[in-house]
This record gives structure tokens, sequence and C-alpha cells, in this order.
């Protein structure tokens, strides 16, 4: 939909508001580096741990060198030989994954809160990192904040829809069927809000009646 708006009119949105799905490293190098959009969407990252042990962010990436860090300052490398023939180390899921040396974590105090049922630690880099990068720097932003207000006004209509007036599929066919489910369901909601915002209170309005 972006590119059919930017190619017929020319225009093109700064920001892009959206939930977890699109927070993929493909989805967000489209929008960071290809269309110049600031990606306001929760980032799709599987290297945070919550069983006490040391997260992908706990590790320092060295760009120049590229390498990693560990806590313990030691490094975490893409190759540890050299090979004949030249390698990229990039899986074919768009992964690069950098390992510790196994003398290092031999003998490392943090070796329990890193890696304690492994020989060593290994740390997955997508090749598309940069730009869940970009993602992750935005989200303590006021701009982000206030995006993800937004989206909730939206999710909240649609889980109304599935939840309360059980519309969780559509009883019509085509895209005028869906159209003209979609208006009703739109005109009960508006009529709900009405009568929430526009009508008096029942209590208030029953409040010195005498029955």
């Amino acid at each position: 939909m972006i590119d059919r708006v930017e190619r017929r009119f020319a225009l093109k949105p700064e920001r892009l508001i959206g939930d977890t799905a699109y927070g993929t490293a493909e989805m967000l190098a489209w929008m960071v580096d290809e269309k110049d959009i600031e990606p306001h969407v929760p980032v799709w990252d599987r290297g945070e741990r919550d069983d006490g042990t040391f997260s992908r962010s706990d590790f320092a990436f060295d760009a120049e060198a590229d390498l990693y860090r560990c806590p313990g300052g030691k490094e975490l490398k893409r190759f540890r030989r050299n090979y004949k023939n030249p390698r990229t180390g990039i899986t074919k899921a768009g992964e690069i994954k950098y390992r510790a040396s196994k003398l290092d974590c031999e003998v490392c105090s943090l070796k329990r809160q890193c890696c304690p049922n492994r020989e060593i630690r290994i740390v997955v880099r997508h090749v598309h990192e940069s730009a869940r990068d970009v993602a992750r720097a935005l989200r303590d932003t006021p701009a982000y904040q206030q995006s993800r207000k937004d989206r909730k006004k939206v999710e909240m209509l649609f889980g109304h829809m599935k939840k309360i007036l059980k519309v969780d599929r559509l009883r019509l066919r085509g895209l005028s069927g869906a159209h003209d489910e979609f208006l009703l369901t739109a005109i009960a909601q508006n009529l709900r809000r009405m009568a929430q915002w526009l009508g008096p209170d029942p209590p208030a309005a029953l409040a010195g009646t005498v029955p």
C-alpha cells in the first residue's frame, strides 16, 4: 500500500505504526533503509532472556572489528580459524553466529550467568540488525509513546468488534459484502459511544424522581 500510494501520489509517511508482527528484521530494514520511514514498531527480538542469564543486549558489538565483547571482556567472533575458501558466515535465515572461545568460557567466573548449560556462548546477529537498532532507539521517544496511544485507539475498536459485538468473521462474500458489514459494525459502535458521551448519566437522570 505504501509503494502504491508513493507511486501514484508521490506521498510517503514519515513514520509507520504497527504491532510486533511488523517488527521482523526484514520489515524494519525495508522501512529504515529503503523507505526512510521511522519504524514505530516493537522489535521482534528473541535475544532477550528472562532466566537470569545474560541477554544479547548485555554483549557489546564492535562493528569495525566485527565481533561482540561479553560482560567479562572476552571476544565472540564470527570465525575462529581461517578457511581456504572465504565464507560469509550468514545462514539462510540471514543470521550471523558469533562464538566465544571454549578456553575463555571454561575459566570464566561469569559462566553460570552466561551459558551454564553449554560449553560456549553464541550470540546471533541478523544482517539487518542496524535497522533493528534504529527501532530500539525510538522506543523511549515521546513520538513513539504517542504512536502507541494512537495504535491502541484503533486496536480497541477491532477488539470490541470481535469480543463484544461478536463480529469475529465476515458473513457476506466479496468486497461489497465486507464493506457493508464493517459499515454496519461501525454504526453500532458509534451509536454505543454516542449513548455514553451524549446521553444523560442514568443514576443522575433518576436522581430526585419519585418512585
